[in-house]
């Protein structure tokens, strides 16, 4: 009886689980929205890919789907805009424009967020009243009897789902208010207050779904859990709401404006859909049950967002509903509000006091009577005037729709608020690359102060910054007692001003600030202030040389007290120069000679230094010498060039003017761009202590590229982006920009492989490519495996032509055993004063890697070996101070930023060279090997390396290093019009052959050197078929480009297969045919096949990775048997450790290059209105733990 209950029990179970029901739902969300109801930059005035109205169109296609949707928002929605404000200052005539639009749409629930409640309650429940949709806060109550002031939540049906929606706002909120708007109610802490809510729903309402709408962000990481910075005390509650209250099913986010499609915190699932309507949040719910009487469980939730872009279409409804307010906004803002017969702005930035500051202290002060400011600078790159300045003009430069606040502070409270702003700096330290700012310091939560002076002493540790408090001409003391005006998010302790918060208020304005600043300004613009009444130490942190005179502190050539306060923008003085000079070359005279009576005896002996070493031409004499006299440019930089003159540095017969326009790098010289000397013949303090940094410590810069085998017409895109990137004519914008940095100082070099690869550069056997070499400027070049391709002879004519050094160290002749006479091993130059030296290495492996044939008669010898002799004699012997190693040697960069392979064992292995630059890989490599800067810049001119070597002449050393890789984008610079009529010359009789169609193509095919590759599929195919052989095997490395979806032209095909390797048949037995493929992957390389399948594990030993090999039909390969084999002749002759084939019988040439062999394939499948459709198919699995 029991055995046969269990069987009825089981087929019960198997009829019900046959029959479990599914259920779905889609929540579409939003969140801070901030008034962005159309589609309109109106600080910009243009379009703006943003707002209901454009995420009405995505809304209504997401609901065209048959699956229950629901509607949210997650608060933050009726305040922030433009718009907004002008239809406030109309009266509120006509509905709420942004809850219109929300009505129009069908919102099922908002939450309220904090920026709800800026205009009061009164003006909130009047809002309410219009909505179709409830405004959710379950922890805002009343102060009087704690009940609820808002819905705590709403229940919505969504086909079978019974779904409960709840809303809180961050608890934070009357703290950036006016407490009148608050006046009877409380936010309550958000933890205690959800969980009810949430149990009451699941308890007694029955929910199957429950959502909360929470108005508060992540106040954790949720991957490092590294708490957020300067938020307002109890601000974000996320990150504990969602580790700490069950039972929720999806946490809808907002109030930080971050973009969050779905995150996990460990089982609660979240979602944040960003700011201003820029993208439509979508959460897909999955749901199961057994049977109507069971409870749904949520089996799958996945979230998405949607970015809005310029292509989204407008919602017709929602373009017609704002018309009018859209067309009154823009009038409004073109209100002229005054003008100014001078510019306003911030020429150095936030971080510096100046005419913007004054404006918006002076507002601040004009419109509270208050004696100090505290004021913010959301955007310090505005500019108002000269000219009319408009409402357009302010909203940009003060968007928040702020009030004024007056406090009362203690000096010790204003002193406390002015270290939290200077929070907003990193530890000085004076370390290169070093960033002034902290990252995590929102740039506009720094507050400056005015009415009061000040300085910010980088230098001492946080808290303990502000130096000098005074008030008129005495110091202010912690307990004096001073009003204090600022804004109302400040007062209310926003930006983590927690000090401000606690503060007695006087006052409360309702004044905007911006409103302020227009009233001022149809005053008439206020005069600037005489001085600053706040500044930075050391006070020269926010100018452009800061990076030279900290190297001077870092090297001790000057003691960091001295250039505390050096008032960077005073005039200098000779004596100043001639000083700096003498310190940074030690050049100090024990025994003042009393030379120079008006000298300062502390400046004598480092004068008496200069004159001995006659370094300051006619101003020897105490006449001629002119202490205090201002300082000019030609003067300065005739000093520099003397003393370098004097330090032996590589100089051309006087005077040298390229090192002389060097010592420009870096300065910001008058009105012109940094580096860029110009009219102005005066120098500031600040740019005559960069002279001397440059000249002390001169920086090269060198430039690489690899393997651009000739790409001259580029063609790459991102994919994200779709920026192009590439090719002769970006490549040559992008050398400009990058050497302009520092035109003197820079040096070009390539790793090799210049030429072969593209049907413009092949045609005419590389031509073009030296050209573009010569016009660039290139002083050296490793030489590559392919330069052999069409011969030595070949490239021995293209060297001739080349202006600059190609080099093959490692390259030997086999019958004399010395270096061919057509290669360098090594090439000097100087620049800058710098004496450098360059190595250039070949790849060893070359025989394997090209024709046989044309490098028999030469040797190729070890790197390393080769390398280190040659530092050694270019250290010793030609006294460089810098030395720096290119090669066509390949390396590996791991997700770690671990560089290995050959390159890296150069760079630990061979000492004295200070960068290694390498190639063949085809890789991007930005690694650094114990210090030392380890460059791979891809391949085709797609990526420039970038090497930045500070020298020290005196020592014969590089003090510092600092290595990128950049992408050659063409946007970021203006096409090079001497490149491109090259271009258009080289390419006028090639492109139409290349253009001419050869078929069509449904799939992109790709290259893969790991595995199968569609590209390797192809022409394998066209190989085999093409001689009616059984097995066709082609390497991976002469596939040299993916074929695009589309037409298919005879350019295509060349650039997939670029080499005129010819085709040749072979007898093979089965084993000869696995030994084949034992050898490639031996090397790594995986040999893409057809009329063959195989698997391999590279975690097996080498002779033994293969797991299965087996025909095309999937029967067994007999290894006795006998087999034609089509191969290309490089790997016929042993190119790419192919040993096996030195066994195989019956070869046979064709005499046709396997591109003849593809172009007629591909013909042939295409003809009559075929196409190519190539899918990976199995042909090559990887199997097993290998790498």
């Amino acid at each position: 009886m029991n055995k046969s209950l269990t069987i009825l029990a089981l087929l019960l179970a198997a009829s019900t689980s046959a029959h479990a029901e599914q259920a779905k739902l889609t929540i579409l969300h939003t969140t801070d929205l901030h008034g962005a109801l159309t589609a309109w930059d109106y600080l910009a005035d243009r379009p703006a890919p943003r707002g209901l109205e454009k995420l009405g169109s995505l809304i209504r296609i997401a609901r065209a789907d048959t699956t229950p949707t629901l509607l949210l928002d997650a608060g933050d929605a009726l305040q922030g805009s433009p718009l907004q404000t002008v239809w406030r200052e109309g009266g509120r005539r006509g509905p709420e424009p942004i809850l219109a639009a929300m009505n129009a749409l069908g919102y099922d629930a908002m939450a309220l967020g904090n920026h709800e409640f800026d205009h009061g309650l009164a003006a909130l429940d009047s809002t309410r009243e219009q909505a179709r949709f409830p405004f959710l806060a379950v922890n805002v109550v009343r102060t009087s009897d704690q009940h609820l002031v808002f819905p705590p939540s709403v229940i919505r049906d969504a086909g079978p789902l019974r779904v409960g929606v709840v809303g809180v706002v961050t608890p934070s909120t009357p703290e950036w208010l006016d407490p009148s708007f608050t006046a009877g109610v409380q936010f309550l802490p958000p933890i205690e207050t959800v969980a009810g809510e949430v149990g009451r729903l699941r308890d007694r309402e029955r929910c199957d779904v429950i959502v909360v709408l929470a108005h508060t962000g992540l106040e954790k990481d949720p991957l490092t859990r590294a708490t957020r910075e300067f938020d307002t005390a109890y601000e974000n509650w996320a990150y504990r709401l969602m580790t700490e209250v069950g039972g929720v099913d999806v946490w809808i986010l907002g109030h930080t404006h971050e973009t969050r499609p779905q995150l996990m915190i460990g089982d609660a699932f979240g979602a944040q859909a960003g700011k201003h309507g820029e993208a439509l949040g979508r959460v897909d719910v999955e749901l199961t049950r057994a049977g109507p009487r069971d409870s749904w469980l949520v089996s799958k939730r996945t979230g998405s967002v949607i970015a809005v872009t310029d292509s989204t279409p407008s919602d017709p409804a929602i373009v017609a509903l704002a018309a009018d307010l859209h067309a009154a906004t823009r009038a409004a803002l073109d209100e002229e509000v005054g003008r100014t017969a001078r510019a306003i702005d911030a020429p150095s930035g936030r971080f510096e006091d100046g005419p913007l500051w004054g404006l918006l202290h002076a507002a601040q002060r004009d419109a509270s009577h208050a004696p100090v400011s505290l004021a913010s600078m959301f955007d310090a790159s505005q500019r108002l005037g000269p000219g009319p300045i408009t409402r357009r003009d302010l909203s940009r430069l003060y968007p928040y729709d702020n009030t004024l606040v007056t406090l009362r502070l203690s000096g010790a409270q204003l002193a406390e608020a002015l270290e939290h702003a200077a929070l907003a700096f990193a530890p000085y330290t004076y370390a290169a690359d070093r960033a002034l700012t902290e990252p995590n310091f929102g740039a506009s939560h720094f507050d400056a102060a005015s009415g009061v002076s000040y300085e910010i002493d980088l230098t001492r540790p946080p808290g303990d910054r502000i130096v000098h408090l005074s008030k008129g001409d005495a110091p202010l003391g912690a307990g004096d007692s001073i009003e204090v005006v600022t804004n109302s998010y400040r007062a209310g302790g926003g930006g983590g001003y927690r000090m401000l918060a606690r503060a007695t208020r006087v006052s409360t304005s309702p004044v905007l600030v911006r409103d302020a600043i227009a009233q001022l300004l149809r005053r008439g613009a206020p005069e600037p202030a005489r001085g600053r009444e706040w500044n930075l130490l050391p006070d020269y942190a926010t100018t452009v040389e800061r990076p030279l005179i900290d190297r001077l502190v870092r090297e001790q050539v000057l003691p960091a007290a001295e250039v505390q306060r050096i008032f960077p923008r005073e005039p200098a003085q000779r004596g100043e120069l001639a000083y700096w000079l003498a310190r940074a070359f030690e050049w100090r005279e024990k025994r003042p000679s009393g030379a120079f009576a008006d000298v300062p005896d502390s400046l004598e002996p480092w004068l008496d230094g200069l004159v001995r070493r006659r370094v300051l031409g006619a101003a020897q004499t105490e006449e001629m010498f002119g202490t205090f006299a201002t300082l000019q440019l030609g003067l300065a930089t005739e000093w520099c060039e003397r003393a370098a003159r004097v330090a032996g540095y590589a100089l051309a017969p006087t005077p040298d003017r390229s090192f002389r326009r060097g010592l420009a790098m870096g300065v910001g010289l008058g009105t012109g761009a940094p580096g860029r000397f110009v009219t102005s013949d005066t120098l500031t303090r600040v740019q005559a202590l960069a002279l001397v940094a440059n000249t002390r410590f001169p920086t090269l810069r060198i430039l690489e590229t690899t393997d651009f085998h000739g790409g001259i017409l580029g063609g790459g895109r991102d994919r994200r982006t779709g920026r192009a990137y590439g090719g002769s004519v970006a490549l040559a914008g992008n050398v400009k920009r990058l050497s302009a940095v520092n035109p003197e100082g820079t040096v070009l070099v390539d790793g090799g492989d210049w030429y072969q690869g593209t049907m413009i550069s092949n045609l005419v056997f590389g031509r073009p490519m030296i050209e573009q070499m010569n016009a660039l400027g290139y002083s050296a070049a490793a030489i590559g495996n392919h330069e052999f391709d069409w011969s030595a002879d070949t490239l021995i004519r293209r060297i001739h032509e080349f202006r600059g050094a190609a080099l093959g160290a490692n390259i030997r002749e086999r019958k004399s055993g010395k270096l061919p006479r057509w290669a360098r091993s090594d090439t000097l130059m100087s620049r800058r004063g710098v004496r450098l030296g360059i190595l250039g290495l070949s790849y060893p492996g070359t025989p394997n890697v090209t024709l046989g044939k044309y490098v028999a008669h030469l040797r190729f010898l070890d790197d390393s070996a080769t390398a280190v002799p040659i530092v050694d004699r270019m250290r010793r012997k030609d006294r460089v101070d810098a030395v720096i190693g290119i090669g066509h040697i390949p390396a590996s960069y791991d997700s770690a930023r671990g560089v290995s392979g050959d390159l890296a064992r150069l760079a630990r292995g061979v000492k004295g060279v200070d960068a290694w630059f390498g190639g063949h890989s085809h890789n991007v490599v930005p690694g650094v090997v114990d210090g030392i800067p380890a460059l791979i810049s891809g391949s085709h001119g797609e990526w420039l390396g970038v090497c930045d070597l500070v020298v020290d002449p005196l020592r014969d050393r590089v003090i510092e290093r600092k290595s990128w890789l950049e992408r050659t984008y063409a946007d970021l610079v203006v096409p090079d019009s001497a490149m491109a009529a090259r271009v258009e010359r080289w390419n006028k009789d090639i492109a139409p052959v290349a253009a001419a169609p050869v078929g069509r193509n449904i799939n992109q095919l790709f290259r893969n050197r790991g595995g199968e590759s569609t590209v390797g599929n192809l022409v394998a195919d066209a190989m085999r078929e093409g001689v009616a052989a059984d097995i066709a095997l082609q390497n991976a490395g002469g596939l040299r480009a993916d074929l695009r979806a589309g037409a298919v032209t005879r350019g295509d095909i060349y650039e997939v297969m670029p080499f005129d390797n010819t085709v040749v048949t072979l007898t093979l037995t089965g084993a000869q045919v696995k030994q084949a493929l034992e050898d490639a992957l031996r090397y790594d390389r995986v040999t893409q096949v057809s009329g063959i399948r195989y698997e391999f594990d590279t975690s097996r030993p080498a002779g033994a990775r293969l797991v299965t090999l087996v025909l095309a039909d999937g029967t067994a390969l007999d290894e006795r048997r006998d087999f034609k084999v089509a191969v290309n002749n490089f790997m016929a002759d042993g190119g790419d450790n192919y040993s096996a084939f030195a066994q195989a019988r019956d070869r046979a040439e064709t005499g046709e290059t396997v591109r003849e062999f593809l172009e007629a394939f591909v013909r042939a499948k295409c003809a009559n209105g075929g196409a190519l459709q190539y899918r990976d198919e199995g042909r090559i699995k990887k199997v097993g733990g290998g790498r």
